[in-house]
């Protein structure tokens, strides 16, 4: 394969923050392109175009704040940027502008579907992506009722099986079935999956540390998941009175 053609393309204020598959967030400063050729079957030969997105490190601001309103003033020039030549610009997903960092319920909860999918580790680390959206300033806003009724489906990806609390008015748990089977790969290892749920469950109450969860399932398969879940969910989660 080699290389025909590349071009960068720098992008002008307003910026976007954006998530690569692997959940790290980053300023996007500019579009590379690279056009190559590549043999065919037949005689002759073809053109593959791929572009990357070439990135800083999102946590390089400066606060302004204006009334209720706060914006944050990039520091970063171009030349700092770098390009994720290990990640295609259509695999990020657009987070928030980056001079008003809020994300709401829906868009994470859109986010952590995108991520789940597209990543290929075994779990999103909600924890970890929490912390680091609150490290970039990004601020949640979250449904206010303190209560959430979660429906516990199962959604078919590429022939594996994810759990997944519907709704997307409420904070969601999702997690990979087959990362929690038994050592013969057959069963399901209902105590690894539980305490997923209570990992989550925590990383959730770090956005809103009232948020209480009550769980329901049209499917036999998961009403002994779903009963644990109201009775012992409580008893593993360490509440802070704000």
């Amino acid at each position: 394969m080699k290389i025909i053609n590349s071009h960068y393309i720098p992008l002008p204020e307003p910026r976007w923050l954006i998530v690569d598959p692997q959940g790290d967030i980053y300023e996007q400063v500019g579009t590379l392109t690279v056009v190559e050729d590549v043999s065919t079957k037949k005689e002759g030969y073809g053109i593959k175009t791929h572009s990357h997105p070439v990135v800083v490190f999102a946590d390089k601001m400066n606060k302004e704040e204006d009334g209720d309103r706060v914006n944050y003033m990039s520091t970063i020039t171009i030349a700092d940027g770098m390009v994720l030549d290990d990640v295609l610009l259509e695999d990020c997903t657009r987070l928030c502008p980056s001079k008003q960092r809020m994300i709401t319920f829906m868009q994470f909860n859109t986010l952590v579907v995108k991520l789940i999918t597209r990543s290929d580790e075994e779990c999103i680390d909600l924890d970890t992506l929490i912390e680091d959206m609150k490290f970039c300033a990004i601020k949640f806003i979250f449904p206010k009722q303190e209560l959430h009724e979660l429906d516990l489906t199962t959604m078919d990806y590429e022939g594996k099986i994810y759990v997944m609390g519907d709704g997307e008015l409420s904070p969601q748990f999702m997690m990979p079935a087959y990362a929690y089977l038994d050592k013969q790969g057959v069963h399901i290892d209902y105590n690894k999956l539980f305490m997923e749920f209570v990992n989550q469950a925590r990383a959730y109450l770090k956005i809103n540390p009232k948020y209480r969860f009550h769980f329901k399932t049209s499917l036999e398969e998961w009403q002994p998941l779903v009963e644990r879940l109201n009775n012992e969910l409580n008893d593993y989660l360490e509440r802070k009175e704000e």
